[in-house]
């Protein structure tokens, strides 16, 4: 008589093709598997040479005190010519029908100059991290108030 727990006996290769299957795709890949192939190398390479990463010396960050001042205008304009409440009461949204809600699309464009220059604040200006974290803030009550559309519902959330 075999006292053994069926359950802790090791497990059995499975003779089910899908299951095979399944268990080959959950596998880790292996080192050979994860590297890219030249032609990705290449790529990737050309990409980082295109694109470098522009870092600025933390003498040569500019005063951050104007550019605040033009931000928080940016904030304040955007207040009072989009209604929060309004933006907010848009749920039901599908991609489709967004040219029906010229508020929401208006006030969405209005973001974008925004959010170029809260970046450009963060990374060309000598602002302290507390501060950005404050502008940044108010950026994003006024991002949620537009919200971005998922499963054809306006996510005030994010």
């Amino acid at each position: 008589m075999n006292n053994e727990n069926p359950r802790s006996s090791s497990p059995q290769e499975s003779s089910n093709p899908e299951e095979k299957k399944l268990e080959e795709s959950m596998k880790e890949p292996t080192i050979e598997e994860q590297k890219l192939s030249e032609e990705d190398e290449e790529r990737y390479e050309q990409w980082m040479e295109d694109h470098p990463e522009i870092v600025i010396a933390p003498e040569d960050l500019r005063e951050c005190g104007p550019e605040i001042a033009e931000l928080e205008e940016m904030l304040t304009s955007f207040e009072l010519t989009y209604s929060l409440a309004e933006l907010h009461l848009i749920i039901d949204l599908r991609p489709e029908d967004v040219a029906n809600y010229p508020l929401r699309e208006s006030a969405k464009a209005a973001l974008t100059p925004i959010v170029t220059q809260l970046n450009a604040l963060k990374r060309e200006t000598n602002i302290t991290q507390e501060k950005y974290d404050e502008i940044r803030a108010k950026y994003q009550h006024l991002s949620r108030a537009v919200g971005m559309i998922n499963r054809n519902k306006v996510d005030h959330t994010r």
